[in-house]
């Protein structure tokens, strides 16, 4: 065991104090050879102990445990330590100074899924801005708060989403050249316009600000995010018309600007020029017009939703161009981005980016990550379209979700639609119904006066007969002689009957 250098033991149901493991580690040689410790998936408790005597160690997963209290500084003495991951653990505290003297020589920090509290330091000065590769850090869901600080602009992966940062993002403009892939800044407090500076960051793949309190138009400088794949800016105060200059970002495959207050007709080069949509989401806005042919040109699409704005006119017959809603099978239930991260010469971190979207269904407003991928949905509900509906929409036949509610639709509903197999989520297509809610038609008779109108029937019901009987002697009586009454009759009938059937079948 001497020459041990790898110990797997994830995903086991192990438990027990994690202090008594690495304690049971010390005790022989293997602490002086060990360079990659797997312990990730178990149920191991406490705090993370002394591990200064494991002077060879590079990768310590502890990821997905019910790890808490300290952090014992000994973990500053790893000198060779590369790729720490401590998420989905059960820390509170504070992030003491010393932990961000690890981030010169990690290539991997993982936090997330905790309750650190705190604000960060400077990154920028604590990692490694000449590493080959950077740092990918993944702080995600805990609660850091104050401003965001300046980052280190070799990460690749950087995920503070849903943390309490607040603020604006401008210290984005003092970062000449960076080479990052991901950069996730949703579910915050952050506000302020967003930052008029995207030249440099041609290398983003991935730019999430949802959920923030953003205002102000999309800057043009956005149109030079050249391979950016998902833009996804849901839920903000953005209002203005959508810069032509993004029909620069020709690689995207997601586009999420619902919940905000554009407005404008839908532009048409969005089908034109960026035909690689998988998503696109303009809900909630203030989008008027037509709904031009060109978006018939998204062969790829799998969730279109342009409902509650003021789009008005005829819903284009062209709609059945949309080859991936004619599929029923999908083999990919996730839209996303991976990348590896190369630790040592024989291990890596392998993460993926999953794209979450938040959808109408059946009446109640649903986040899908996982399984994105599986849905095809069509949303034009709470709009001002006339007209028929389309019989080529009825080609559609991997749909699972069409909401076309809440419109002026007129005629019949073709009887086609009982080709459409997949559909779990098909809400009245042809009502002309004013209201904002994106509740189910039926749902809406639905009440607080509902239930009390059948809470106060019950009572009434059931205690107007039995309470009566209850009080009143002469009416108690003369109701169960009628039921031992009515029990006699029902004997003396059914026995009557049966004599006769037996007769019967004797001759």
């Amino acid at each position: 065991m001497c020459s041990l250098k790898e110990l797997g033991l994830s995903d086991n149901k192990l438990s027990g104090q994690f202090s008594q493991v690495i304690q049971n580690l010390s005790c022989g040689c293997v602490v002086n050879s060990l360079e990659v410790l797997y312990l990730h998936d178990n149920d191991f408790t406490g705090p993370v102990p002394h591990l200064g005597g494991f002077s060879s160690l590079e990768t310590l997963q502890l990821d997905v445990n019910r790890l808490n209290g300290t952090i014992d500084k000994s973990l500053s003495r790893l000198s060779k330590l590369e790729s720490l991951s401590l998420d989905g653990n059960s820390f509170t505290d504070t992030i003491p100074d010393w932990f961000w003297d690890l981030s010169s020589k990690l290539s991997y920090l993982n936090l997330s899924d905790n309750h650190i509290k705190g604000k960060l330091p400077d990154l920028s000065l604590r990692f490694d801005g000449t590493r080959v590769g950077g740092t990918s850090i993944d702080i995600n869901s805990n609660h850091f708060e104050g401003s965001i600080p300046p980052l280190p602009s070799n990460s690749p992966f950087l995920n503070l989403f849903k943390n309490k940062f607040s603020g604006s993002v401008t210290f984005l403009c003092s970062i000449s050249e960076n080479t990052w892939n991901v950069l996730d800044l949703s579910s915050n407090l952050l506000s302020g316009g967003l930052p008029d500076c995207w030249l440099h960051f041609d290398s983003l793949f991935v730019l999430n600000f949802t959920n923030n309190r953003f205002l102000g138009k999309i800057p043009d400088s956005m149109g030079f995010l050249n391979n950016i794949r998902t833009l996804n800016l849901h839920d903000n105060r953005l209002t203005g018309e959508l810069p032509s200059s993004l029909r620069n970002c020709s690689q995207l495959r997601v586009l999420d600007l619902g919940k905000n207050a554009f407005f404008g007709e839908i532009p048409t080069w969005i089908g034109e020029i960026l035909q690689n949509l998988i998503v696109l989401s303009l809900k909630s806005n203030k989008f008027h017009g037509n709904i031009a042919y060109q978006l018939c040109h998204l062969g790829f699409i799998q969730v279109l939703d342009l409902s509650l704005n003021i789009i008005s006119g005829k819903i284009p017959k062209c709609f059945n161009n949309f080859s991936a809603m004619t599929y029923e099978i999908c083999s990919n239930p996730t839209i996303g981005f991976a990348k590896s991260i190369l630790v040592a010469p024989r291990t890596g971190n392998y993460y993926m980016y999953l794209v979450n979207l938040l959808l109408t269904w059946k009446g109640s407003e649903n986040e899908y990550k996982s399984t994105l991928g599986l849905v095809r949905c069509l949303d034009l509900s709470s709009n001002k379209l006339d007209g028929a509906i389309p019989e080529e929409i009825m080609d559609l036949v991997g749909l699972i979700a069409l909401n076309l509610s809440r419109n002026n639709l007129t005629g019949p509903i073709t009887l086609k639609i009982g080709e459409l197999t997949s559909l779990e989520s098909t809400p009245s297509l042809g009502t002309n119904d004013d209201s904002d809610t994106l509740e189910d038609e039926d749902d809406q008779f639905i009440t607080p006066g509902f239930y009390v109108s059948l809470i106060l029937g019950f009572f009434i019901g059931f205690w107007g007969v039995c309470g009566t009987l209850m009080l009143n002697r002469s009416w108690r009586h003369g109701y169960f002689n009628f039921l031992i009454g009515m029990k006699v009759w029902v004997y003396v009938i059914s026995a009557v009957n049966i004599a006769k059937l037996q007769r019967k079948f004797k001759n």
